[in-house]
């Protein structure tokens, strides 16, 4: 999937006024807007806040830890890492208006510096050797082709003892998948692997698999109330969710796609 296609497909210049508004309606003071008040509705992945911190539970992210969130979207996880967390967090997206929202967000709960927020590509990261304790990607590498680039580049960045923390959907054995769906309107834009596949890619960066969870089953009962919220009108910044929502659980429960948390640790040599 090339820029084009990612930042049209996520791109809008309100996103970051739609989330604030929606926090407003649902009783957050708009003059003093907290972490919390934007929790609900921001963590745009799969079973949101609660994949969010399970995912930070598994990686052992303390106070202090060095976070390279890699896709990091509008920085719903960033900020919950930062802020439940402790962490100091890199966010990185290829989307500027996802950098810009995320930004902004940040500095409306008081975040802004404990969040770097990065306009970058998840395959060339502009990020230093070494730097990170942890990188964390949630719900990004659906759109990106070249997967064995972004775990080599997930190694890279990691200082020893590093792990990579991610949090995927994954290609099933039921065929072809319905579209459009929330990350992809066309075939093109859509870069599915088989779990195996994956996990064969984030070994050959020079990790060992220490976690790797098939969280299918939750994903069809968060998919099923995702598509209840968006017949209601609530809690969705994307065009046509209900199409888009109704295809993924159909994909779900049609064994077209698989959702996998994983955890690898970083091997002590660099391939």
């Amino acid at each position: 999937m090339g820029v084009d296609e990612v930042t049209t497909n996520y791109g809008r210049a309100d996103l970051a006024a739609a989330l604030v508004a929606a926090a407003v309606r649902a009783g957050a003071d708009p003059g003093a807007l907290r972490p919390e008040d934007l929790e609900p509705m921001e963590h745009m992945h799969t079973c949101g806040l609660a994949a969010t911190l399970r995912l930070a539970a598994l990686a052992g992210i303390g106070a202090g830890a060095r976070v390279a969130d890699v896709g990091a979207g509008i920085g719903g996880p960033a900020r919950t890492l930062a802020h439940r967390f402790g962490a100091r967090v890199t966010a990185v997206d290829l989307t500027p208006e996802h950098v810009e929202a995320a930004a902004e967000l940040d500095r409306r709960v008081g975040l802004g510096d404990r969040i770097d927020v990065v306009l970058g590509d998840a395959t060339a990261l502009p990020l230093p050797d070494g730097a990170f304790d942890v990188v964390w990607t949630q719900h990004a590498a659906m759109n990106i082709p070249g997967k064995g680039a972004l775990y080599r580049e997930a190694r890279r960045i990691l200082a020893p003892g590093g792990r990579l923390a991610l949090f995927d959907v994954m290609a099933g054995p039921g065929g072809p998948i319905h579209l459009p769906v929330p990350w992809a309107g066309t075939p093109g834009a859509s870069h599915l692997l088989p779990p195996a596949e994956v996990r064969r890619l984030v070994e050959a960066a020079g990790f060992r698999v220490r976690v790797w969870q098939d969280h299918t089953p939750a994903a069809i009962h968060f998919y099923r109330q995702a598509v209840a919220r968006s017949r209601e009108g609530r809690g969705v910044l994307m065009d046509d969710p209900v199409l888009r929502f109704g295809n993924l659980l159909r994909n779900a429960e049609e064994g077209r796609v698989e959702v996998v948390m994983a955890i690898a640790d970083a091997d002590g040599g660099v391939p």
